[in-house]
C-alpha cells in the first residue's frame, strides 16, 4: 500500500495539505488545509509534516519507550502493504502493550504513512513547550513593557522589567505574573530584531548576521591586507630612560594566501599616509640580510591587489598614485564591514597577545590590566621594541604551524615559489625598484628657487634641477618622514631627481638634540636668572633717567614754559583797560 494514503498530511511548497486520493502512479490529489482548494501534486513535491517527534534526537528518547515503539514497528512491518492489520496481530499487540484494539489500528495507520520507529513514539506528557497560559491582556502588557523599556539603547534590567509589570498589574487590579514567567517572555524576544534596537544595526549584524563563506586566495601576493593598531606597550625615551613616551603605532601587511607578514612600519606618530607608504615599500622590497641569521625574512614582491579600510590615510593621493604607477589594484573594504579585514585583524591580535608578556604592557583593556603599573614597569625603547617585533615575526610566527593553513607560513611561502623540479623562482619585483620608496612616499609641492628646494628647514639641490628653476614653478617633493638626508623631486614629465641637502637642519646646521630633564631644568633656571637681571638693568637705567631729568633746572624751566595750562587750572585774567568806551546808539 502506498504511503500517500488518503487523510495523511504533507507539506507542499510550505503549505499544509491533506491527501485526497491517487491520480496516477506518481501523482496524488491534495486539499489545502487552510483554503480547501484541490490540486494535483507529484510525490517528489511532497515532504513530511514536521512534528516534535520527527524533530527530536533519537538519543533523547527513553529506552523503555524506544523498545516499545521498536516492537510495535516490527509487528506492523510485515503487513504494511495489507489493507488492514490481521485481527490476531491487532489482539496480540493490544494485549502486549495494554492498548485497546482501536488504539492499535490508529498507530498502524500512522505507521503506514511514515514507516519510522519514531512515528510510534508517544509524545511526552505535560504542558507543550512555548504554551502561553496567561490572560491575553497580561501577555499584551508584558510585551508593551518589554518594547518600551527593554528594546531600546538605554534598556532597563530584567529585574526592573519584572517590577514594572508587577506594579502595572497591581494598578489595573490584575493578578501579577511570576517574575520567572516575565523573564521567559523576555527570553522569547531575544534575537536580531531585539539586538538591533538595543545595540544598533552594526553591532546586531556582528552578532547575528550569518557569514558562512570565507575569503579563499590560493596564490601568494594575489591579495595583501594592511591595517594599523596601537600597540599595548608603554615605551621609554632612549636618551632619558625615566621619561615614558607612550604607546607606538604598528602598521602590518599580511599576504592572505600564505599568511606571512609581508611588511611592517613602527612609529610613535599616529597612522597616516606616511605609515601606509612605508609599510608598502618595506613589503615590496627584499629585506636586508642579517649576518647571524641570513635569509630570515625572505618575503617580498609586488602584490596584485591591496585591500585596506576606508580611513583617510588609505585614501591619500600619494598611495593611489604609487599603486597606479606600479600596476597594483587598490581596493577598499565596504563601509562598516570590519569582517572583510579578518585576516589582518587576527594577525594583530596574535602579536598583541605576545606583547602582553612584555614589561610595561597595558594589556587589551582596563579590566585585564587591573592594578598593573604599566608606566612604572616600562623599559623598552622604540628600537628595542622594533628588534623584538622582527624577531617574533621571523623566528616565532613564520615558523609556527598556522591553524588554518596546517603548516607554518614560511613553508607555505616557499611552496608558493617552488617549481616542479624543486628549484625556486623569485617573487615578482616592481619595475624601477630603485625608486620604489620614493613612489610611495608622501609629497608636498615646493617652489623651484635658484638656491634650491626649501623643505623643512633645509635646502636641497641637484645640478639636474637647474633647467626647472622658475619663480612660479612648483614641483612635487617626495620625502622620507624619518630621513632628511635626501628628497626626490618629481618633474612634470614624471622623472624623479634625487636632491641632497646643501644647507639647514639636514646638514646639522640646525641640529636638534633631545635634552635630559636635568639639562632642561638648569637651562630654564639660567633663562629665568637672565630675565630677572635684564629687568633690573632696565629699571636702574630708567631710574637714572628720571633722576637726571629732575635735577636739571634748565630742562625743568623749559618744560614748564612750553607746557600748556591744564584744563583744571584757572586761566590768567587779562589786565583791565581803564580807557573810555564809546557807545553808538542805533535807531531801530
Amino acid at each position: 500500500m502506498s504511503k500517500y494514503v488518503p487523510g495523511s498530511r504533507w507539506l507542499l511548497n510550505d503549505r499544509l495539505v491533506e491527501v485526497d486520493g491517487p491520480l496516477s502512479l506518481n501523482q496524488v490529489q491534495v486539499r489545502d488545509i487552510e483554503t480547501g482548494l484541490l490540486q494535483s501534486a507529484a510525490h517528489a513535491e511532497l515532504t513530511l509534516e514536521p512534528t516534535e517527534k520527527t524533530k527530536g534526537q533519537l538519543t533523547n528518547i527513553m529506552k523503555a519507550e524506544w523498545d516499545r515503539a521498536l516492537a510495535m514497528a516490527r509487528a506492523f512491518a510485515p503487513h504494511t502493504a495489507s489493507a488492514s492489520l490481521p485481527q490476531d496481530v491487532t489482539r496480540e499487540v493490544a494485549e502486549r502493550f495494554g492498548f485497546s484494539e482501536r488504539q492499535v489500528r490508529r498507530y498502524r495507520k500512522r505507521y503506514q504513512v511514515v514507516p519510522l520507529v519514531t512515528t510510534l513514539v508517544r509524545a511526552c506528557g505535560g504542558r507543550p513547550r512555548g504554551a502561553h497560559l496567561l490572560e491575553p491582556r497580561v501577555e499584551a502588557l508584558i510585551l508593551h513593557v518589554i518594547n518600551k523599556h527593554y528594546a531600546c539603547r538605554e534598556r532597563a534590567s530584567k529585574q526592573e522589567i519584572c517590577e514594572r509589570v508587577r506594579l502595572l498589574c497591581i494598578r489595573l487590579k490584575w493578578a501579577p505574573p511570576n517574575a520567572k514567567t516575565i523573564k521567559a517572555r523576555i527570553q522569547e524576544q531575544e534575537g536580531y530584531p531585539l539586538a538591533r534596537k538595543q545595540l544598533g544595526p552594526k553591532s546586531a549584524r556582528q552578532r547575528f548576521e550569518p557569514r558562512p563563506g570565507k575569503l579563499v586566495v590560493e596564490t601568494a601576493l594575489a591579495l595583501v591586507q594592511i591595517d594599523h593598531t596601537l600597540a599595548d606597550l608603554e615605551l621609554i625615551d632612549a636618551v632619558d630612560p625615566s621619561r615614558v613616551i607612550g604607546r607606538p603605532w604598528l602598521t602590518l601587511a599580511i599576504d592572505v594566501a600564505t599568511r606571512v607578514v609581508l611588511g611592517y612600519y613602527l612609529s610613535m606618530d599616529a597612522p597616516s599616509a606616511v605609515s601606509v607608504a612605508m609599510c608598502i615599500a618595506h613589503a615590496m622590497q627584499p629585506k636586508p640580510e642579517d649576518r647571524l641569521s641570513p635569509g630570515r625574512w625572505p618575503m617580498y614582491g609586488k602584490p596584485v591587489c591591496i585591500l585596506v579600510d576606508n580611513g583617510k590615510d588609505f585614501r591619500s593621493q600619494a598611495l593611489q598614485r604609487g599603486c597606479e604607477q606600479h600596476g597594483i589594484e587598490l581596493r577598499w573594504r565596504p563601509v562598516r564591514t570590519p569582517h572583510y579585514g579578518a585576516h589582518i585583524e587576527r594577525l594583530m591580535g596574535t602579536f598583541m597577545r605576545m606583547v602582553h608578556t612584555l614589561p610595561g604592557t597595558t594589556f587589551s583593556n582596563v579590566k585585564a590590566r587591573g592594578d598593573y603599573p604599566s608606566e612604572a614597569k616600562a623599559c623598552y625603547t622604540l628600537e628595542d621594541f622594533r628588534g623584538w617585533l622582527v624577531e617574533r615575526i621571523c623566528h616565532t610566527y613564520h615558523v609556527s604551524r598556522h591553524r588554518t593553513l596546517g603548516e607554518p607560513p614560511l613553508i607555505a611561502w616557499e611552496r608558493s615559489f617552488r617549481n616542479e623540479d624543486g628549484t625556486f623562482r623569485t617573487p615578482p619585483l616592481p619595475a624601477g625598484a630603485d625608486t620604489l620608496r620614493s613612489d610611495f612616499y608622501p609629497f608636498e609641492y615646493r617652489r623651484m628657487q635658484r638656491t634650491g628646494v626649501q623643505f623643512r628647514c633645509s635646502r636641497y639641490w641637484n645640478d639636474a634641477l637647474a633647467p626647472f628653476v622658475h619663480p612660479e614653478r612648483q614641483l612635487a617633493v617626495h620625502y622620507h618622514p624619518n630621513d632628511a638626508s635626501r628628497v626626490w623631486v618629481r618633474t612634470e614629465e614624471g622623472a624623479l631627481i634625487e636632491a641632497l641637502p646643501v644647507a639647514g637642519r639636514a646638514v646639522a646646521e640646525q641640529r636638534q638634540v633631545t635634552l635630559s630633564a636635568q639639562d632642561m631644568e638648569r637651562l630654564d633656571a639660567l633663562k629665568a636668572e637672565g630675565y630677572a637681571e635684564s629687568d633690573a638693568i632696565k629699571e636702574r637705567a630708567q631710574g637714572r633717567a628720571r633722576q637726571r631729568s629732575s635735577s636739571n633746572p634748565q630742562k625743568r624751566k623749559a618744560a614748564g614754559a612750553g607746557a600748556r595750562p591744564s584744563s583744571t587750572r584757572e586761566r590768567p585774567k587779562p589786565p583791565l583797560n581803564r580807557a573810555s568806551i564809546s557807545v553808538e546808539v542805533l535807531d531801530v
